[in-house]
């Protein structure tokens, strides 16, 4: 068929079927359009709970952290409270030592067998009792190597009765609160003997080094 000549009636209806069939695929696409919309209307939904989900997880992380930290608010409360307990009376205790502390020398001067000594001893052992009641007693430091924690060294005395660095005597006995150090014990400290004074010791010990000694002397 040339250009000039109409379309015949069946070439007309071959190109509407064929039209037809081209309109086919454009409302699928046009479908296609309506469920992307209908998706792009469903996002701010979506969006919305995903950051109300985030919020909720906020809190609740917050809510973790504020109950963490109250628990911690009352375990150091609880701690403090039996601090309170344990080591209240501490001041008291250090006010009434240096009284135990002249009962104990008028104690240590007394002759044996005195009543008053007797009644001053009974009052020492009732104090010591009642201390213990609370948490508080003396501890020994005679006999016992020197702690710089626990001692205090008045002097050191040259002997070769001790080792060096053991406790000698004691002048004022030594306290704790609950196994808490309240006042150290102040004591005397054994140190060495200087080398001449042992050597002179050893040789007053030895009666057959010391006749030899006068014998290379008289020589």
């Amino acid at each position: 068929m040339s250009e000039n000549e109409a379309p015949s009636i069946d070439e007309m209806a071959a190109n509407g079927d064929a039209s037809e069939e081209v309109d086919a695929p454009i409302d699928a696409a046009a479908a296609d359009e309506i469920n992307l919309h209908e998706v792009t209307t469903d996002d701010p939904k979506t969006e919305r709970i995903t950051e109300l989900e985030r919020d909720v997880e906020d809190w609740r992380t917050r809510a973790y952290r504020s109950a963490a930290d109250l628990e911690n608010l009352r375990k150091r409360f609880q701690k403090e409270r039996d601090e309170l307990k344990k080591f209240g009376v501490e001041g008291l205790l250090k006010d009434i030592l240096g009284a135990v502390d002249n009962l104990e020398r008028a104690l240590g001067h007394a002759e044996p067998g005195n009543s008053l000594a007797e009644g001053v001893e009974m009052v020492l052992r009732q104090f010591v009792q009642m201390a213990a009641k609370y948490g508080a007693e003396p501890f020994e430091a005679a006999g016992k190597p020197f702690d710089p924690q626990m001692h205090e060294a008045m002097t050191q005395i040259p002997t070769d009765e001790a080792e060096p660095g053991t406790v000698m005597d004691v002048f004022q006995r030594g306290w704790t609160l609950h196994g808490r150090l309240v006042r150290p014990a102040m004591v005397t400290v054994a140190a060495a003997m200087p080398q001449s004074a042992s050597q002179e010791s050893d040789v007053a010990g030895n009666p057959e080094q010391e006749a030899s000694n006068d014998v290379d002397a008289e020589g």
